[in-house]
């Protein structure tokens, strides 16, 4: 009896297999998000200056100017790579269109993320320039130099601060609630102290590195929209791409993401922009 029970069971089995899983699809689609099993998608790409690039620029400085002369910060509002054209700072996120909302299943890949993320005041300047960070994740504000610095946020959906941290000092800030643009941060004390601070609820963000690389990964395979943007030139409103040129003035460009390596190439940005 035992025996005749469990064959019963076991031809049983497929059936209900396939009916649970079409009752997950189902609930998923009609949720608005989407379930993949194949592997994720990797955006990357590199945004390059087109035109001559513009010499980097020392800080006049006009405040504790022993202690800064040493390592003399530049201006970092636009830096362009001389070798080869690279732009640095470039903010690539993806920016969910209205109704639209992430998969509940994504990849697993056992990458997690920190819980903090530091953004320190050292060589009279911010050290990263752009931070980025998660609504979960905890912003921690620190000094590594022998002055005082205040760290001045000017957020929109989050509380704006502006926190005197002396020597070897950390604040540590919740930002709760996601913001649209990057944020700025400042130091009331040296005016030419100027930093970023992304905050989103996803982690789908990248900045380009001093070769104007960026790279976004675990993406969820499909159409997606993403975000470009540059400190001085704000929303890159054209971007010229190996499969043609595109505009928008917000700097939304909306992209098929493919399971593996999805690699734009060389993206140039003309010179006007930065004017």
């Amino acid at each position: 009896m035992m025996k005749a029970t469990m064959r019963k069971n076991l031809r049983a089995m497929p059936g209900r297999i396939l009916l649970f899983l079409l009752i997950l699809v189902t609930t998923s689609l009609l949720s608005g998000g989407a379930i993949f099993a194949s592997d994720p998608g990797v955006l990357s790409g590199r945004v390059v200056f087109r035109g001559k690039a513009p010499a980097v620029q020392k800080i006049d400085l006009n405040k504790d100017v022993e202690i800064c002369s040493k390592t003399h910060p530049v201006d970092e509002e636009l830096l362009v790579n001389p070798a080869d054209g690279g732009v640095a700072n470039v903010v690539v996120w993806l920016e969910l269109e209205k109704g639209k909302s992430l998969p509940d299943v994504v990849p697993p890949t056992g990458r997690k993320l920190p819980t903090e993320v530091l953004m320190t005041n050292k060589n009279c300047r911010f050290e990263p320039h752009i931070a980025v960070m998660t609504t979960k994740q905890t912003l921690v504000l620190g000094n590594d130099d022998p002055i005082p610095h205040n760290t001045l946020a000017n957020l929109i959906y989050n509380s704006p601060f502006n926190e005197a941290i002396g020597t070897g000092a950390t604040v540590r800030k919740q930002l709760t609630r996601p913001e649209r643009r990057p944020s700025q941060v400042s130091c009331p004390i040296h005016a030419w102290m100027k930093g970023w601070v992304v905050v989103k609820d996803h982690s789908f963000v990248a900045v380009s590195d001093s070769h104007g690389r960026f790279r976004i990964s675990d993406l969820p395979p499909g159409e997606w929209t993403f975000q470009f943007w540059q400190e001085k030139a704000g929303y890159l409103s054209k971007l010229e791409l190996e499969s043609g040129t595109v505009e928008d003035k917000k700097g939304i460009y909306r992209l098929k993401i493919n399971p593996g390596e999805n690699n734009l190439g060389e993206m140039l940005v003309d010179a006007a922009l930065f004017e």
